[in-house]
């Protein structure tokens, strides 16, 4: 399929001393497609991919990369007539106040599917394919870009009160393991999940446009820290990146509050 990606989302070796773990846990909790029901042969699949959680027949919605051309600052994907990446009409007219925005897939095809099965339905299994396909995003775009904090966007409290967790949290999670295992020591970065609060309850961004979306996240975000943000190089993780009102008025907040530089690290670009 032109344009579509199929692969394991990390680099990652299963040790086989989990093997024999991972044969127990699939005769006790058999793979079930997610979206359809159907049983899902484990020696078909890849670990941490979305082989394990959809199966063959819903795959074939694909899952597509974010390749060249698209703009240098939002990531937003262009025309295939370009030749290369290049400042969209929009960052140029109105330059956000994020530095730069990457993300490691598009939001469209399974990825599309399978994101609102994490976040408003609690699949969580999809969570440990996507922190792999997330990392592997990161080691590709900002591994040495000099990242001082990694922030999740905020949930306001009623809100990760009532569905329990936060998705962007889980994203990364598991951030600072995987960077130990890929590079052999502790990361030069730290995830702060207190510094950036979300102060304001706010609607669903689904179906505003973009005015609207800046009315509604309008004054959402307050830091509780300022010090430990002054001249920081953060990078802001969230699942999908849109219109980037959320993101970028979190961008707003902190380089309010002294921040250095901000910049943007999702799952999936619209």
């Amino acid at each position: 399929m032109s344009g579509q990606i199929k692969q394991s989302c990390s680099r990652y070796v299963v040790p086989a001393g989990k093997k024999v773990l991972r044969f127990f846990e699939q005769f006790l909790y058999p793979l079930k497609c997610l979206k359809c029901g159907a049983y899902i042969d484990p020696e078909q699949v890849e670990p941490f991919s979305l082989d394990t959680c959809f199966c063959e027949h819903c795959m074939a919605a694909g899952v597509y990369p974010v390749e060249p051309p698209f703009c240098t600052i939002c990531g937003v994907k262009f025309q295939q007539g370009f030749a290369q990446n290049h400042p969209c009409e929009t960052c140029i007219k109105t330059p956000p106040k994020l530095a730069r925005v990457r993300a490691a897939v598009l939001y469209k095809g399974m990825i599309k599917e399978a994101i609102p099965l994490f976040k408003y339905h609690s699949k969580l299994s999809t969570a440990r394919v996507f922190e792999h396909l997330l990392f592997q995003a990161f080691l590709d775009h900002y591994s040495e870009a000099g990242i001082d904090k990694i922030i999740p966007i905020p949930l306001h409290r009623k809100k990760l009160r009532k569905r329990g967790f936060n998705q962007a949290f889980l994203l990364v999670r598991n951030f600072v393991k995987f960077h130990r295992r890929h590079f052999g020591q502790i990361p030069p970065w730290t995830i702060d999940i207190s510094s950036l609060v979300r102060i304001k309850q706010t609607q669903p961004q689904t179906g505003f446009d973009i005015t609207q979306r800046k009315a509604n996240l309008k004054n959402a975000f307050g830091v509780v820290r300022p010090a430990a943000l002054a001249n920081r190089h953060i990078l802001l993780i969230d699942d999908v990146f849109t219109t980037g009102t959320t993101c970028d008025e979190a961008a707003r907040v902190l380089l309010k509050n002294r921040a250095g530089r901000v910049d943007a690290l999702v799952l999936a670009r619209a």
